[in-house]
């Protein structure tokens, strides 16, 4: 979900007889492609208004139960023509640049042990038909090394690996840290880990988590947050979430990182073209910094 900040008049236009009835007057916190944000009069929880009506209230409860955060969950509901998840309020704030190295141990500590669940196998088919649409849509483009980068490996089977659950959205505004001075009153009480499973980090926004490669959702976040860092710092903190330096486990980690660029790519193409330009100059200069650093072939 891409959390952007609602403005007061936009948001209250639309009110909630039936869950203000339950939780009290909802305040706007955020806006999201397909959902808004509110927060309880006592700060103590959110509410998650879903405007598509596909389910995905649901869906997101059920991916947090199986990532051992169901704790996190107070209810889904559907009221006021709209479907609703509730959670406890985190208090912190998305990450920012400045934000990045202080949450990199309790990133390490989410992530490794979401992907010791593991159950099926990746579904190849559907990389290929990533890539195939995003050749039609990208090739005016010079890409092809990063084309090849994801290519490569998928002929030779190096991408047919077990599958485990991902997160699959891991940008830096669906990853929340506690602001400093709740950081600090933790540590001082000597309950540096707060709510278990809390820590000082928290990832939100489960609907699209899935089966997939975990070196796919390593990929997605040094994209979609490492990269606040220079490309330097950031490549050596995604190598730091590996599960080992193998060379066909950094053969596979770069094809992810060239298939979410592409991704990226394409989706700014399709959806904020006006965006285009600029993100592909810092794109792919960050993804050629780590193609030229990665092996390209299995030793």
């Amino acid at each position: 979900m891409t959390l952007r900040p609602t403005t007061s008049g936009t948001a209250r236009l639309q009110r909630f007889p039936e869950l203000e009835a339950r939780y009290g007057p909802l305040t706007p916190m955020d806006s999201g492609m397909q959902s808004r944000v509110y927060t309880t009069p006592d700060g103590a929880a959110v509410v998650k208004v879903y405007r598509n009506h596909m389910g995905q209230h649901r869906t997101e409860a059920r991916n947090m139960i199986q990532a051992s955060m169901g704790d996190w969950l107070l209810g889904v509901t559907e009221a006021d023509g709209v479907e609703v998840l509730v959670m406890r309020r985190f208090a912190g704030h998305p990450l920012r640049a400045a934000d990045v190295p202080r949450a990199l141990p309790g990133l390490r500590r989410i992530v490794a042990e979401l992907h010791t669940q593991q159950g099926g196998r990746v579904n190849v088919g559907r990389v290929r038909e990533r890539l195939l649409r995003f050749r039609r849509a990208l090739a005016p483009y010079p890409l092809e090394d990063v084309f090849e980068a994801v290519e490569g490996p998928l002929e030779r089977g190096l991408l047919d690996q077990p599958a485990a659950f991902c997160h699959l959205d891991m940008w830096h505004d669906n990853i929340l840290i506690a602001d400093e001075l709740n950081a600090a009153a933790k540590v001082a009480d000597g309950n540096g880990m707060g709510v278990e499973g809390e820590g000082d980090v928290l990832l939100i926004d489960w609907t699209r988590a899935d089966w997939d490669d975990p070196l796919r959702d390593l990929a997605l976040l040094k994209t979609g947050t490492l990269d606040l860092l220079s490309a330097a710092r950031s490549l050596e903190a995604a190598l730091s979430f590996l599960p080992d330096r193998a060379p066909a486990t950094l053969v596979r980690y770069r094809a992810y990182l060239a298939l979410t660029t592409l991704h990226d790519l394409y989706w700014f193409l399709m959806n904020e073209p006006y965006e285009f330009d600029s993100q592909k100059e810092f794109k792919l200069a960050r993804v050629r910094h780590a193609l030229v650093r990665l092996p390209e072939h299995r030793s």
